[in-house]
């Protein structure tokens, strides 16, 4: 079966399926596996689950990736090598993390090496839309932002990774909206990608889901982090319109605004962005009554609407999606001044104890 075919009409969900029951019947392994070699995340003042938990959920999902990849034999499209290669490195610099428990500035090295590598390897992007003529070409431009996407996808799901089940179901949801707009503009490469990132993101879930049985680990949060960047480039980010980046932002809508809401918290207080707090969107839910799994379907249900969003700007003319992206800009602009004011009545009656991120525990990114 070649590549095309595997495209073509059913096969893709058959894809969705392997995925699926690759990685559903993997994790409870991964889960021993993780109790057995010590592979813990502790308790403590600053992590707030009840119990030892194994942090092998990354290497659940990544293992049945690869594994699913190398039974289909190997896709012709371009730059699957990169995304293979990279996804293989950025999981090492997640696993070394969870283990040794890197600082901020040694992992920003080792993500923008990784990105630059992928970038020499092919997958980068390389040119931006212009609304008012022909395509930019950015020749050696296009490494820098590359990296930047690649570094800022990472740390997007890895800061949302803060309650059970929020960054899984939070990339399972970006990946079918990057899966329906593929398969909409025949982009084969992304839709196959996100076919099977699906399926191994709705296998793992069940174990994943609150309370769970085995977390992500820095290794999964960053895994998927890197793949959905990586999918973004070789499927949106070529969208021949000035829409072109606001659709995968979109699509990563709530680790987007949550990204923008620490950066901007921080420096209004004048902190380092890589000193830690519980004020994240999450934190802020929870804390102000809501219960963990509900807190958790509300980002889910507002990560769909986003999703359904970015899906709707990728069909629409230029002139009309750009409006809607302004309407997008003035609806975060008044956002971030309501979690501002979230935070302050939380701090109230809370406060918000902060740490550095060097040093934090999986719930305090």
């Amino acid at each position: 079966m070649n590549w095309e075919e595997m495209i073509a009409g059913w096969n893709l969900f058959l894809l969705i399926g392997a995925g699926f029951l690759t990685v559903f019947a993997g994790t409870p392994l991964w889960i021993r596996l993780g109790r057995k070699w010590g592979l813990l995340d502790l308790p403590g003042a600053r992590k707030i689950h009840p119990g030892p938990l194994p942090f092998t959920g990354g290497l659940a999902v990544s293992s049945g990736f690869f594994l699913v990849l190398l039974v289909l034999g190997g896709p012709t499209f371009p730059h699957l090598r990169a995304v293979v290669t990279g996804g293989l490195l950025i999981l090492a610099l997640g696993y070394l993390d969870d283990r040794y428990d890197l600082s901020p500035w040694v992992k920003l090295a080792g993500q923008a090496g990784i990105a630059l590598l992928a970038a020499r390897m092919g997958l980068r992007i390389h040119y931006l839309t212009n609304p008012f003529g022909d395509m930019i070409t950015l020749g050696w431009a296009g490494y820098p932002l590359t990296i930047l996407w690649l570094v800022a996808t990472v740390n997007m799901i890895n800061l949302i990774d803060g309650l059970d089940g929020l960054a899984a179901g939070i990339c399972l949801v970006a990946a079918a909206s990057l899966f329906a707009i593929g398969l909409s503009l025949n982009q084969t490469a992304a839709a196959f990608l996100c076919a099977l990132l699906i399926g191994t993101m709705a296998g793992f879930l069940p174990y994943n889901f609150p309370p769970a049985r085995v977390f992500l680990g820095n290794s999964g949060a960053y895994f998927l982090g890197y793949l959905l960047g990586a999918i973004s480039i070789t499927g949106a980010l070529k969208l021949p319109t000035i829409l072109a980046l606001a659709v995968p932002v979109f699509a990563l809508g709530v680790p987007f605004l949550d990204t923008l809401w620490a950066i901007w918290r921080r420096w209004r207080r004048g902190e380092p962005i890589t000193l830690g707090d519980r004020a994240h969107l999450h934190h802020l839910l929870v804390r102000s009554g809501i219960g963990e799994r509900e807190a958790v379907l509300l980002l889910y249900g507002f990560s769909l609407f986003l999703g359904a969003g970015s899906f709707f700007l990728s069909r629409v003319p230029v002139l009309f999606g750009t409006i809607l992206v302004l309407i997008g800009i003035v609806v975060l602009f008044f956002s971030l001044h309501g979690l501002k004011r979230m935070e302050s009545a939380v701090q109230e009656n809370m406060g918000t104890p902060r740490m550095n991120l060097g040093n934090r525990g999986r719930k305090d990114a």
